[in-house]
């Protein structure tokens, strides 16, 4: 009876096939990843470009988004060129806003720094006639929730006032910050360039001043050169 049974069982497949099998459904799974991948990325693109636009407007004080015109910028150290808004040619490192007369009333520019688990970024307003970033917006983080992610970062006032009127006046020579921007430990802020970390999350606090750091010492120096064209809205 045994004998009847064992020889009425289906045959194993061989590894050979199993193999085959595996490599096959591995394929297809790649297959679908790479296809929702180039789905999605117009659609994330999308809406980073959405979030900065509005970002734009939110770090500059006293901005009334109806009136205001945004100007995209494309600087480096070859020069400063202006970009068509409409077809989006170019990749815009500098934002200027101006008012409904035309005159600027400030600069969006871009950081970013690693942070514990991934990179921080930011998009900071640079006030050129104090010469110190005027606001703030963490456009991502995610570090430990509660402590170093975005909404943690933003809901912390007395962290975010640091960003308020935080120097980053240019030296006599303006090749550099006169004063790097850095992170201290809370409560030890003596210095208008430095930043009070928040406690329990220092390492993104850092990351952020580092991000800052890294652009306007890049920045900085290059809009100074060029801010008798920035100045004006023509």
């Amino acid at each position: 009876m045994s004998g009847d049974v064992q020889s009425q069982s289906p045959p194993m497949p061989s590894s050979l096939s199993m193999i085959r099998t595996l490599g096959l459904i591995a394929m297809i799974s790649g297959l679908l990843v790479v296809l929702v991948a180039r789905y999605t990325e117009p659609i994330i693109k999308e809406k980073e470009r959405l979030a900065l636009e509005q970002a734009v407007f939110q770090v500059i004080p006293g901005v009334v988004q109806a009136t205001a015109t945004r100007v995209s910028f494309a600087l480096s150290e070859d020069g400063l060129v202006r970009l068509d808004e409409e077809t989006g040619t170019g990749e815009a490192n500098l934002f200027a806003v101006y008012d409904d007369s035309g005159m600027l009333m400030g600069i969006a520019l871009q950081a970013a720094a690693q942070g514990y688990q991934d990179v921080v970024r930011t998009l900071y307003g640079y006030d050129p006639k104090c010469e110190c970033i005027v606001g703030l917006v963490i456009m991502k983080s995610t570090d430990t929730p509660g402590m170093g992610d975005k909404n943690t970062l933003e809901g912390n006032r007395q962290f975010m006032a640091n960003f308020d009127a935080l120097s980053v006046q240019l030296a006599e020579d303006q090749s550099r910050l006169a004063h790097a921007v850095e992170t201290v430990k809370h409560g030890t802020k003596t210095g208008i360039w430095q930043v009070d970390a928040i406690s329990g999350a220092t390492i993104t606090s850092r990351a952020i001043s580092r991000g800052l750091n890294e652009s306007a010492q890049k920045m900085l120096p290059l809009i100074a050169r060029h801010l008798h064209v920035l100045k004006v809205n023509n």
